[in-house]
């Protein structure tokens, strides 16, 4: 398959590897997911970022060259008072990376509706629902009056020229199940998300040719991206390799895992095999998400620093396996509350350790 040309001021891919500025390019970071939150003009998802939070989230947390993954929703770019489309919240995380040197892996959908148009995205959804509207907000003043469609058009005509965006995720954790992850079935699911990238993906390259479509998947073993056939407990034996055949579609760049619930492996068994899958397809992985419950001396939970080591261990590990980019879940603005949590405040011993990888 062809290669994407250089691209100077943007993050590229040669084979599986990324690059910038025709260099070789591996980013750690953090996800940001509230980022985009503006109070007065949005509807909001979590907190909203002041000034000095956005300073401790770029200027403090982070260095030149890492990434911080946020939503990057319709809801979120829509006036919630006229009900038009107003960009203030989402150019204000773009501008504050640009200033620092630091990229975004904005995300413009969510697989359950949350913070957008609360439509559960099924196997119909990625089959050609994404060209309807579905504004059907109830519990707080946003408004999504567009198809997907339509607003990722006018997303992409906004910011294509953009270089502080790393690569664009159109649909966070896609997994076309019917409401609750109910996987209805695992062939008519992987059909349908890979007909999605297949024409949602190419008219999207189409619209922004300069920035890399990277899947947003949680790796092999998902809805519709399990390995079908096998006869043995390694996936070389299987017949069909569904995360592979999705991520074979010319509108996928860049290959998705999400790491949980395996605080002790380094390498957990379905990231080890969605990283040649996505090989086999010349394709380079990013873990978009990376997880870890922990909280200060509450009983029952890891400590702040053995999740730190923990991260770091994995770090290591996954970027000696192949992994192009980790960031982790989730930066939030002001302290940690009482529970614990994979939330990461200004300050934790993770940060360090990102930068030494980024």
């Amino acid at each position: 398959m062809p290669t994407p040309s250089v691209q100077t001021n943007f993050v590229s891919r040669t084979g599986t590897s990324l690059t910038f500025g025709g260099q070789p390019y591996r980013f750690t970071g953090v996800n940001a997911y509230e980022a985009a939150t503006d109070w007065g003009v949005n509807a909001g998802c979590g907190q909203m970022l002041t000034d000095q939070d956005l300073s401790n989230l770029f200027a403090n947390s982070l260095k030149s060259g890492q990434v911080v993954r946020f939503w990057a929703f319709q809801a979120l770019a829509t006036n919630y008072t006229t009900k038009q489309r107003d960009w203030t919240g989402i150019d204000r995380v773009i501008n504050a990376a640009s200033t620092h040197g630091v990229k975004v892996i904005p995300a413009l959908s969510g697989e359950s509706g949350g913070c957008d148009d609360n439509h559960w995205k099924d196997v119909s959804w990625f089959s050609g629902g994404y060209m309807s509207v579905y504004d059907n907000i109830t519990q707080w003043p946003a408004s999504t009056p567009e198809s997907f469609w339509q607003y990722m058009h006018e997303f992409l005509n906004r910011y294509s020229s953009n270089p502080a965006i790393a690569m664009i995720e159109l649909v966070s954790e896609p997994n076309p199940t019917d409401s609750g992850y109910v996987c209805v079935n695992e062939t008519n699911a992987r059909d349908a998300l890979r007909s999605f990238y297949d024409t949602v993906g190419a008219e999207a390259k189409k619209v922004d040719p300069n920035h890399l479509f990277e899947s947003g998947q949680q790796g092999v073993g998902q809805c519709g991206q399990q390995d079908q056939g096998c006869t043995t407990s390694s996936w070389t034996s299987c017949t069909s390799l569904d995360y592979e055949y999705v991520v074979q579609s010319s509108g996928v760049d860049v290959a998705s895992y999400h790491d949980y619930g395996a605080d002790n492996m380094a390498v957990p068994g379905s990231l080890a095999e969605s990283i040649p899958q996505a090989a086999a397809d010349g394709k380079p992985l990013v873990v978009g998400e990376l997880g870890i419950n922990a909280q200060t001396n509450l009983s029952g939970c890891m400590t702040l620093t053995d999740r730190a080591n923990n991260i770091g261990a994995k770090l290591s590990a996954q970027l000696t396996a192949g992994v192009s980019g980790i960031t982790v879940w989730d930066w939030i603005p002001g302290a940690l509350g009482t529970t614990c949590t994979t939330d990461i405040a200004a300050g934790d011993p993770i940060l360090p350790i990102l930068q030494l990888y980024g």
